[in-house]
């Protein structure tokens, strides 16, 4: 209720009815009047001022915590993605070691004869089949020359004495898994990434190499289906060279890793997030990396810098533009008010007034700020700020504190057979029955966004949260929408409920989390449901 304005003090209007002031008392007012307004004038300059300096530094503020938001996200999503196509890579290598580990048990055990190598052939041909990752399995001599590989054509004289794996194996006593540098494969043509072992004969001395080769081709289409935008790039390294990169070009494969400071810090963590530019092709990126958990691999993921933060800049500018207007047109304002008080001192009701009406006006922009145009509840922002207030109450005093989501069954199929007109007097509608179900004041009812509103119900356990969604569940199917595209016939909600005593250490967002469960559990089974978070 607007409250009655103040009389003015008598004694603060001079009476000029009983004669003319005294000279010396004129001059006395004159410069009381001309230091008031001066004051006045300053002040109001000071103030334009301080709005535009808090304009532009609310908005640098909300800019810088953007950009950290929207880097956060960005680090989620490649680190997940990064560990996804790590998780990928590392089994499709353990399956090619697990074929080359039972290969050698068998060559190793027994003599490996033309007779044994010819049993052989159908079992590798099997694996290849099977395993659509793997190009070819081989088996050489000491030689190096092919005693048998997956292909059905005699193996002839070939040799592949020359190759680095092989030489690898003969040098080195090492029964490990060896994954070498990218090749052009002698029997297909195609590129792939040799994983070998070395076999040993009964003395302990070399006896030749299993080979499986991993098909670069199929590695890049598993690659493929991973959204990463135009800019960006995943990269599986060995320990000194990159193994496989998409986008792919043919020389980039083998690639030597050069000791920069970028290659210094995937090495030195297991998993991360930085940023860096590119030395195969210059773009500055975002970049997860993820090291394989049972090899000396790991695999990069990145997006590129510009492309990623290009919806955060386009948000910054038309942001930081529109409060550069408001300062103009404040700084304006400001500029036109100087020069009208400079012309005549403003009477004291006219102040008043004006300070009464700059009141009226601040308290409608922050109702307005606070509310949603559409439906008149509570907006997102003010539900996130009374989320966070009531969740540091109920955890101070270990009280209960319920949030139950609500959506509005069907909706897109309501606007697209009524129309969006129709569609927003739906909302508004259902906003209104949602606030019937709730009898309590310090309870609310927010929009949460498009066809979502939400209900904080302060100090209320699962059971009570239970029953205020019923009550609003009813009150929305009392209305008797017509919906011809929904199976009821009229419109509905699905409502989840949840409801916790916060504990140390817990966020708001865990309870809002757990109440969207609740609502996807909701529609799944069938909506017009109520469901609670176990």
């Amino acid at each position: 209720m607007k409250e009655a304005s103040t009389p003015l003090a008598a004694e603060t209007i001079p009476d000029t009815s009983i004669g003319p002031w005294p000279a010396t008392d004129a001059s006395s007012l004159a410069r009381k009047t001309d230091a008031q307004r001066s004051r006045v004038i300053y002040g109001t300059t000071l103030f334009v001022v301080f709005v535009c300096a808090a304009l532009l530094v609310m908005n640098a503020w909300l800019v810088v915590r953007a950009r950290t938001a929207e880097n956060e996200q960005i680090a989620r999503a490649n680190t997940n993605l990064a560990r996804a196509v790590s998780q990928q890579i590392d089994s499709t290598v353990a399956l090619a070691e697990h074929i080359i580990s039972g290969l050698v048990f068998e060559l190793e055990r027994a003599d490996i004869t033309p007779d044994a190598l010819q049993r052989l052939q159908p079992v590798l041909v099997n694996h290849v089949a099977e395993v659509q990752a793997i190009k070819g399995i081989f088996i050489y001599d000491e030689q190096g020359r092919w005693l048998v590989y997956s292909d059905a054509s005699p193996a002839g004289t070939r040799s592949n004495s020359d190759r680095e794996y092989f030489i690898h194996h003969r040098t080195n006593p090492s029964a490990r898994t060896l994954i070498s540098g990218p090749i052009v494969s002698r029997s297909s043509g195609e590129w792939v990434i040799p994983v070998s072992r070395r076999i040993n004969d009964p003395d302990g001395n070399f006896a030749g190499v299993v080979l499986v080769t991993l098909s670069v081709k199929h590695l890049l289409s598993v690659l493929d289906h991973f959204q990463i935008g135009e800019q960006g790039a995943i990269a599986l390294f060995g320990t000194d060279q990159l193994l496989l990169r998409r986008p792919f070009r043919e020389a980039d494969l083998g690639r030597r890793s050069t000791d920069t400071p970028l290659q210094q810090r995937f090495r030195a963590s297991r998993s991360g997030t930085v940023e860096g530019r590119s030395a195969i092709d210059g773009v500055t990126r975002i970049i997860s990396f993820e090291h394989l958990l049972n090899y000396p691999l790991f695999v990069t993921v990145a997006v590129g810098k510009d492309e990623a933060l290009q919806e955060w800049k386009s948000a910054s500018i038309y942001q930081t533009a529109w409060v550069v207007l408001l300062c103009l047109v404040v700084g304006v304002s400001g500029r036109h008010l100087i020069r009208s008080m400079r012309r005549r001192l403003v009477a004291e009701p006219q102040l008043r007034s004006a300070r009464d009406a700059l009141t009226e006006a601040n308290e409608r922009l922050e109702h307005l700020a606070q509310e949603d145009g559409l439906t008149g509840l509570a907006n997102r922002r003010y539900f996130d700020a009374r989320l966070a207030l009531n969740f540091q109450q109920a955890l101070a005093s270990q009280t209960a504190l319920a949030v139950v989501m609500v959506d509005v069954d069907e909706f897109k199929k309501y606007n697209d057979l009524y129309g969006h007109l129709e569609g927003d007097d739906c909302l508004r509608r259902v906003s209104q029955a949602l606030r019937s179900a709730v009898w309590r004041s310090s309870d609310l009812v927010a929009r949460y966004g498009g066809e979502e509103m939400v209900l904080l119900l302060p100090a209320t356990d699962a059971a009570g949260a239970l029953e205020v969604a019923q009550r609003a569940r009813l009150a929305v199917a009392d209305l008797q929408i017509p919906h011809a595209a929904s199976a009821l016939g009229t419109v509905s909600v699905s409502l989840g409920v949840a409801s916790g005593v916060p504990q140390p250490g817990s966020t708001p967002f865990e309870l809002l989390r757990a109440a969207d469960e609740a609502l996807y559990l909701a529609k799944q089974e069938g909506r017009n449901t109520v469901r609670v978070h176990a």
